[in-house]
């Protein structure tokens, strides 16, 4: 196993979060586990009312008769801002991921939907606070957010171990020539648009959008769009072409956009994203595999795809409760409930590091959960990191036109 974890075993973060780094093959990466957010399984987002208003932690009151806008369930205070020519609120999130961690939400109660008027707002919001990167989740199950009923953005002050990886293949758009456009070198699939023209980056940006939603390439997995029976599940077609039941097309791919600036510059990275599920990988071929569940399940969002970990707040105590079983050489079928998820990975573990004792049992438990995170961000990848995935990479940006 390549990479190593660079920090100490009580590393925290501002708010006390367990915090460390890891270095993988393709750069550094953040871990932290993040005490205040509850885990949430990938089913339950997807299943979620969506059009429940009474029960949305985004919506937001105007200012108005009622006092200054606030958050409607809370009654904490937002800032109004106009993006897109629509009424927009930021606030602080009660989570803080990341330095002056910003929620970014519509007035309007209406699902996720990245487009053109995504690209737009996003630039809108770049304008009025450069300060800050602003992005977005996706709007699909399994590769959104947590929070797929109400349009919103995340934004802050951080810099995250994407913005500085670099260009691993340039390519130009045509009749676009004052934007860079490039591959990033990242576990995850991403093109990178640079450019100090916003009309012509917010077109760049719409094109490779454009290209995205349609594009299939079966030999990467990519499937745009799938006839599916109404219980979700691909295959609704029989061998005889006939409909097995009824059934509906689904859209899979999407997108992740992020922007900054970088002196006078706007900095784009559109990382591709796919929600299609097989009989083989029923919570997503491009998502976490069920034998990593132990680490981590939940979507995985905006934030992580930039190389920021959030892992739910059970790993802490899970982990030094696995480091004294992991010392002690305690056989994983006298574990605890709680920890027998983690045994196959104890194992494994012990395997891979004979050497494991008191002293170093913790780095060796940070080191073994980068790794877990780094093989995440690989499975989100729509184009792996090998030759089929270069080339299926090259493929869709021909497709860009």
């Amino acid at each position: 196993m390549s990479g190593a974890a660079r920090g100490t075993e009580g590393a925290v973060d501002e708010r006390g979060n367990p915090f460390w780094t890891y270095d993988s093959p393709t750069g550094p990466l953040e871990i932290t586990i993040n005490r205040a957010k509850p885990e949430k399984d990938p089913r339950d987002i997807a299943a979620a009312d969506r059009s429940d208003v009474a029960s949305c932690d985004l919506c937001w009151e105007a200012s108005g008769e009622d006092g200054p806008a606030h958050l409607r369930r809370s009654g904490a205070p937002v800032t109004e801002v106009e993006l897109g020519g629509e009424p927009w609120a930021w606030w602080f999130s009660p989570y803080g991921y990341l330095p002056e961690h910003l929620i970014v939400a519509s007035r309007v109660h209406r699902p996720m939907a990245v487009g053109h008027g995504t690209v737009a707002r996003l630039l809108d919001f770049s304008d009025a606070y450069p300060q800050w990167f602003i992005g977005s989740n996706a709007d699909l199950p399994i590769v959104g957010g947590s929070l797929l009923g109400h349009d919103h953005f995340q934004g802050g002050s951080h810099r995250f171990p994407l913005m500085d990886a670099p260009i691993a293949r340039a390519f130009s758009i045509e009749g676009l020539e004052g934007v860079k456009a490039g591959i990033v070198r990242w576990p995850a699939s991403v093109v990178r648009l640079r450019s100090r023209d916003r009309s012509a980056i917010a077109e760049a940006a719409c094109r490779v959008l454009d290209a995205w939603r349609p594009f299939s390439f079966e030999e990467c997995g990519i499937r745009a769009f799938s006839l599916v029976p109404d219980d979700g599940r691909e295959g609704a077609v029989s061998a005889s072409g006939a409909l097995a039941s009824p059934a509906r097309f689904v859209q899979h791919n999407t997108a992740n956009p992020i922007l900054w600036r970088e002196g006078g510059d706007y900095v784009m990275d559109l990382v591709l994203r796919n929600n299609r599920t097989t009989a083989e990988r029923p919570f997503g071929l491009f998502h976490v595999p069920e034998r990593l569940f132990h680490i981590k399940k939940e979507n995985i969002g905006l934030i992580e795809v930039m190389g920021l970990a959030v892992l739910p707040s059970r790993l802490k105590q899970e982990l030094f409760d696995l480091a004294d079983l992991l010392t002690a050489h305690v056989p994983t079928a006298d574990y605890p409930e709680a920890l027998q998820k983690h045994a196959a990975w104890a194992e494994e573990i012990l395997a891979r590091h004979p050497e494991l004792n008191a002293d170093t049992v913790h780095l060796i438990l940070q080191d073994e959960v980068g790794h877990v995170f780094a093989e995440v961000l690989t499975d989100a990848g729509v184009y792996k990191l090998d030759e089929a995935g270069r080339a299926g990479f090259v493929r869709f940006l021909e497709s860009v036109k």
